[in-house]
């Protein structure tokens, strides 16, 4: 009996002590917080992984991505705009990075000074001028070579946008006077423009979601193609749907400006255009008249003596 009374005792004791703890406020959260930290460092783990495997790993890459100071003073150094190149990325939305584009200047302009210095030390061993100079354009060619192309690409992608503009928005404005609200005739003309000015203006539905909305969004779109008749329209639109106004009749008028503004262009291009064939006109055409005028008469002339 005296036995069975220690026996119990001592459960109701053990009971006692290991009872508070299991309803201590930090035992089991702790465990659970630490069990949810390690899925969300795993979780992160993994998507990093996945979204590594589409970024491109050369040497240097990551250090570059990881210290813009050091961008800033290298872009410096090999005379790259880092503020203008990001813009062109960005517009023509290219899958590469402003860090890439540096580390293949830098790779060009050290691949430069050796192969001056290769023809400064070697020269006179080399057969003639044209081998001595063949390494160093060849270099400077890949120096230049990125930038050139993206500036090529920009300056063509603008053209084109500026050039749909008028366009585009002439649909809209139909769409507008057919009695669709603003959005829905933007959104309907560009799911049928095939255009890069459609295409671009129907990712705004993704872009919306970052800026808020649809209207903040084509206001960043124009600023950042950069297109002065763009920009006024998405200027005029924002401040007709502000106001509460009609957009059709101000829509329209851009638009016309926009027209006349192109024919202007096409005009001055058509002269300079002419300019230009001025003289290949006078060579091609002015000689042989000019022989078949002066020629006979030397022919007489040679004729009589």
């Amino acid at each position: 009996m005296i036995r069975m009374l220690m026996s119990i005792a001592l459960g109701v004791a053990v009971f006692l002590l290991v009872l508070p703890a299991c309803f201590a406020p930090g035992s089991g959260g702790t465990d659970r917080a630490a069990l949810f930290e390690r899925i969300d460092v795993e979780q992160h783990d993994r998507f990093e992984a996945s979204f590594l495997q589409k970024k491109r790993h050369w040497p240097g890459l990551a250090r570059l991505r990881n210290d813009q100071d050091l961008v800033q003073k290298l872009a410096g150094y090999v005379g790259l705009d880092v503020p203008r190149t990001a813009a062109m990325l960005a517009r023509l939305r290219l899958d590469i990075s402003v860090e890439e584009i540096l580390l293949a200047r830098i790779a060009a302009g050290c691949l430069l000074g050796m192969a001056v210095l290769c023809t400064l030390l070697f020269g006179r061993m080399s057969g003639g001028i044209t081998i001595q100079l063949a390494p160093v354009l060849i270099a400077l060619a890949l120096f230049l070579l990125p930038t050139v192309l993206l500036e090529k690409a920009d300056k063509r992608a603008v053209d084109e946008i500026r050039r749909q503009v008028p366009v585009f928005f002439g649909i809209v404005v139909a769409l507008v006077e057919a009695g669709l609200p603003i959005h829905t005739a933007i959104r309907s003309a560009a799911r049928r423009y095939e255009g890069r000015l459609g295409r671009e203006i129907a990712l705004l539905e993704v872009e919306e979601r970052k800026y808020g909305n649809w209207r903040k969004a084509l206001e960043e779109l124009a600023y950042r193609w950069e297109v002065d008749g763009l920009v006024s329209i998405a200027l005029e639109i924002n401040g007709a749907l502000t106001k509460g106004v009609s957009i059709a009749g101000p829509l329209a008028a851009q638009v016309e400006e926009l027209l006349k503004q192109l024919e202007d262009e096409a005009a001055d291009r058509m002269n300079r255009l002419s300019v230009r064939l001025l003289p290949l006109l006078i060579v091609f055409m002015g000689v042989p008249l000019l022989f078949l005028v002066i020629g006979p008469a030397f022919i007489g002339i040679g004729k009589a003596l």
